[in-house]
C-alpha cells in the first residue's frame, strides 16, 4: 500500500500540467480535417481560382470548380450550380475542404485534404522555471501593421507595447501585438521570438506564444506553451519573419520542438 502510494505521488509529481493540452493538440494535428498537415494548398485568391486537373494548380483529384471573390461575396462554382462560400469556414468540395480568410481584395485560399500524418515534432519537457511573470509597457505610439500570424494569414496587428520579465536571471524585453482570430471580434497578446534553441532543437524562424493577463496589469509569459507557426508543419503556409529585438539570450529548451525532415524517420 505504502509503495502504491509512493508511486502514485511519483507520476503527480514528474507528470506535465499540460500534458492533456498537448495530447489534444497533437490528436488535432493528426486527425482534423483542417490540421497543417492537411493542407495541400494556400496563396492569395487572385482573380477567379478555377480548381480541377487542367487548372493552376494542377489539382487532379479535384472535381472542376471555379471559386471566386466578387460584388456578391464568396461563390463556389461547380457543375451543379453556384453556392455561397463563407468567410473562415471550411468548405466540403467532394472529399476535400476550401477555406477563405482574409478580407475582400486581401482573400487567402487554403484547400486541405484527408490528413494521413502523424504529428511529428513533439515538446520539450515542461519546466516550471520558464513560466515568467512580468508587466506589459504601453507603446510609446500607436503602431499598426499587417502581420504573418501562426497559421500563414495576414492580420492587421496593433502594436500592444513591450513585456518585461525575467528569465533566468536574464531581462526580457519583447515586443507584443494584438493579433485578432479570424472571423472573430477576439484578439490575442503574441509574441513571435527566437531563442538560443532555435535552428538547434525548436524551429529555426522562431516560436509564438501568448500572454496570459493576471490582473493589476500583469502578465504571464508560460514558454512552456510556445507554438511552431504552421510552416513548421506544411510547406504549402509562408513563416512569418522573425520581429525585430525578439531575440532571448538564453536557449529555451520549453514548449513546442522541430525535428528537421532530414532527421525524421522513415
Amino acid at each position: 500500500m505504502l509503495l502504491a502510494s509512493a508511486l502514485l505521488t511519483l507520476q503527480v509529481a514528474t507528470a506535465s500540467p499540460l500534458d492533456a493540452e498537448r495530447a489534444d493538440f497533437a490528436r488535432w494535428l493528426r486527425t482534423s480535417p483542417i490540421s497543417p498537415y492537411a493542407a495541400i494548398y494556400h496563396q492569395p485568391l487572385e482573380g477567379d481560382l478555377r480548381l480541377g486537373p487542367d487548372a493552376a494548380p494542377p489539382l487532379d483529384a479535384l472535381p472542376a470548380a471555379t471559386l471566386r471573390d466578387g460584388r456578391r461575396g464568396l461563390t463556389l462554382e461547380t457543375v451543379d450550380g453556384e453556392r455561397p462560400i463563407p468567410r473562415h469556414r471550411a468548405v466540403l468540395h467532394a472529399r476535400w475542404r476550401i477555406r477563405v480568410g482574409g478580407t475582400h481584395g486581401l482573400s487567402v485560399v487554403t484547400i486541405f485534404q484527408p490528413p494521413d500524418q502523424e504529428s511529428l515534432h513533439g515538446w520539450f519537457p515542461y519546466d516550471s522555471a520558464v513560466v515568467v511573470n512580468g508587466t506589459l509597457e504601453p507603446p510609446a505610439q500607436p503602431e499598426a501593421r499587417r502581420l504573418l500570424a501562426l497559421d500563414g494569414l495576414e492580420a492587421e496587428a496593433t502594436l500592444a507595447g513591450t513585456f518585461t520579465g525575467a528569465l533566468g536571471g536574464v531581462p526580457l524585453r519583447l515586443t507584443v501585438y494584438r493579433i485578432p482570430e479570424p472571423g472573430s471580434d477576439d484578439a490575442e497578446l503574441q509574441v513571435f521570438f527566437r531563442d538560443a534553441t532555435s535552428g538547434n532543437g525548436s524551429y529555426p524562424a522562431g516560436r509564438f506564444l501568448t500572454l496570459t493577463p493576471l490582473g493589476r496589469a500583469g502578465y504571464r509569459a508560460d514558454f512552456n506553451r510556445a507554438r511552431n507557426p504552421f510552416c513548421a508543419y506544411n510547406t504549402v503556409f509562408p513563416c512569418p519573419l522573425p520581429w525585430r529585438g525578439n531575440t532571448v539570450a538564453i536557449p529555451v529548451a520549453a514548449g513546442e520542438r522541430y525535428v528537421p525532415a532530414a532527421e525524421r524517420a522513415p
